[in-house]
């Protein structure tokens, strides 16, 4: 019976679909497993955090003192599920149970109780949080739980104690029951449809093959004028009509040949990437516009291979080619322009090499991107190695021995906590510049005169005037126009461009701060006569770290990052940002904010 293609298509189809459903099944209760569990730790993990969160006496390192008040604690103020218990083990010989959601257990030594898992307890005094899910339920129910234990360390790293939490899993395992008897019933279910549609596909099949089959016989001995009979529409009727049409196809092969000559040809013409072959001489068979418009080609029809390719670049040689399946890419410089070059050897019908292609990409806008990556990443480096170095040298300096002279001490104490700080300032800085420029800043735009925020700026900055003995001329801003603005970020655009003109103005110099308003924007001001930008520097001064004089600009203690927040903040309110400069004359920013108009969006 099963030498028969009919019931050997029935067997196979049958174990295909019970295979694929006892692999769907395995797939689904497993996962679905893993996804409750998962759902019931980050639960779990989210409890033990509040918990810490609810109150400082958890927070406190003397647990043994304040047992009554985390008692009460847990029993009336922590919230926690229907299917958790909470318990409060205080670090001790005993390992006591101060606090727990079971009051029965409250006093007893968590040794004493089959609810906890003493391994687990001890692990967790290592430091670290542990979670396990025994096989059996330890406290002589039925039901599996999930164990968790999270030391809570004291400000001086000890484990004051350990916040226990069990998770009874009973849901989980019902789901995961339910679900396999559904995946069973459907199992039983399709298998017996299998074989029903099997039996009428295969009769339905056998038929149409012995027809095909013939044919085929007919056609390998040269007779293409064979027909078929397109008795349905599915995959053998379609593969009856494929043969109905292989006849006409084979006809047709040579104006096809010519049909695709002509499509490659329009590719390569249209492509945005320049195209070049070369024959095995060096002789130049086809060039696109593009690669002529690259490598300024005068005379396309009658181009010398052999001096192009010493043009481009000299790795490019021919002698490789002799090599079966040799490519490669280059990047090579033309007329300022970057480009990378990739190319490989083409093959007749008989698999024999003909010659070579070439691929032109201009790269330049990447490369430059690249370079930008790389300038970033070492400029960061850079700032990060300055205060490190110097963090490193004071500390083994201590270490030596300066640490017993006080004066010393002191000092480089002071210097290395003013280098953390820098460091710090570094970090926060490039946070927030990433956030803002990924579009994952939150603004909190709000209707205000910006004249306000221009007065609270400059009189958190007063001192810093003072200090450096430096004139401010402030006004007229009397305008009573509202923007809509981030009453933060407004702040500290005029804070970063208002401190850098402090920095970097001389003593008893002058800062002018204006603001002035018109029918669409208004424009604040702030001009200093200090120590000016080159022209060569403007375009670059939003960039981050960039730095018209490195070692000056660091000796004022700035991140580099400054300006280029204050950009990213300033477009972020749809407003713009410009400046003017001259050296030793001065530097001039200019912020304008459109006006706010009734019926724009309100943040």
């Amino acid at each position: 019976m099963f030498k028969s293609i009919r019931w050997r298509f029935i067997v196979i189809y049958f174990l295909l679909v019970l295979l694929a459903m006892m692999i769907v099944g395995f797939y689904i209760t497993d996962q679905l497993e893993k996804i409750q569990l998962e759902s019931i730790t980050q639960s779990m993990r989210s409890h033990v955090f509040s918990i810490l969160a609810s109150s400082s006496l958890l927070q406190n390192e003397d647990w043994a003192s304040n047992k009554e008040a985390i008692e009460e604690l847990i029993s009336r103020s922590v919230q926690i599920g229907y299917d958790e218990n909470l318990y409060i083990v205080l670090n001790n010989d005993a390992k006591t149970i101060i606090g727990s959601s079971i009051q029965s257990v409250v006093g007893l030594s968590a040794f004493e109780t089959r609810r906890i898992n003493n391994l687990l307890v001890l692990e967790s005094m290592r430091g670290e949080l542990v979670e396990s899910i025994p096989l059996d339920a330890e406290d002589g129910s039925e039901s599996r739980l999930k164990h968790m234990a999270y030391p809570v360390k004291n400000r001086s790293g000890q484990i004051e104690g350990i916040i226990y939490l069990t998770y009874r899993l009973d849901t989980v395992y019902e789901t995961m029951d339910n679900a396999s008897r559904m995946l069973s019933r459907a199992t039983l279910l399709a298998l017996g449809v299998t074989i029903f549609i099997g039996f009428f596909l295969a009769r339905s099949i056998t038929g149409p093959i012995k027809d095909l089959t013939n044919k085929a016989k007919e056609m390998s001995k040269g007779d293409f004028e064979q027909v078929v009979d397109v008795k349905s529409n599915d995959e053998l009727g379609q593969l009856a009509m494929m043969f109905n049409f292989l006849t006409k196809e084979l006809k047709r092969n040579i104006s096809q040949v010519y049909q695709e000559k002509s499509k490659m040809e329009t590719t390569f013409n249209y492509m945005a990437d320049g195209v070049i072959t070369f024959d095995l001489k060096g002789n130049v068979i086809h060039a696109n516009p593009v690669a002529i418009k690259i490598l300024e080609i005068k005379d396309p029809k009658n181009i010398d291979g052999d001096a192009l390719l010493a043009e481009i670049d000299y790795q490019l040689s021919f002698m490789f080619l002799k090599e079966n399946n040799y490519t490669s890419t280059v990047m090579v410089n033309i007329n300022d322009y970057i480009y990378n070059i990739s190319y490989a050897p083409f093959r007749n019908e008989l698999e024999v090499i003909g010659g070579v292609i070439f691929v032109i990409q201009d790269i330049t806008e990447q490369q430059k991107l690249e370079d930008m990556r790389k300038e970033f990443v070492a400029n960061v480096s850079h700032e990060l190695k300055t205060p490190i170095t110097t963090i490193k040298s004071y500390t083994e300096t201590l270490l030596d021995g300066a640490i017993d002279d006080p004066e010393t001490r002191n000092h480089f104490l002071e210097v290395i906590n003013n280098e953390s700080d820098r460091m710090s300032r570094l970090v926060k800085d490039l946070l927030r510049l990433s956030r803002m420029e990924y579009n994952q800043a939150e603004w909190n735009k709000v209707v205000l005169q910006p004249t306000k925020v221009i007065d609270e700026t400059l009189s958190k900055l007063k001192m810093q005037f003072v200090e450096k003995r430096q004139h401010l001329v402030y006004g007229p801003c009397n305008i009573k126009e509202q923007v809509l603005f981030d009453k933060d970020g407004l702040e500290q655009v005029l804070q970063n461009i208002i401190s850098n003109a402090i920095k970097y103005t001389p003593e008893e110099g002058q800062i002018r701060v204006n603001c002035q308003s018109d029918d669409e924007y208004v424009t604040i001001s702030i001009q200093d006569n200090g120590i000016g930008i080159g022209e060569e520097h403007l375009e670059r001064v939003f960039e981050r770290f960039y730095r018209i004089d490195k070692g000056r600009s660091r000796d004022f203690g700035g991140t580099g990052l400054g300006l280029a927040i204050v950009k990213h903040i300033v477009e972020a309110h749809d407003s713009r940002i410009s400046v003017v400069s001259n050296p030793e004359e001065g530097t001039c920013f200019e912020v304008k904010i459109p006006l706010y108009k009734r019926g724009d969006w309100h943040a």
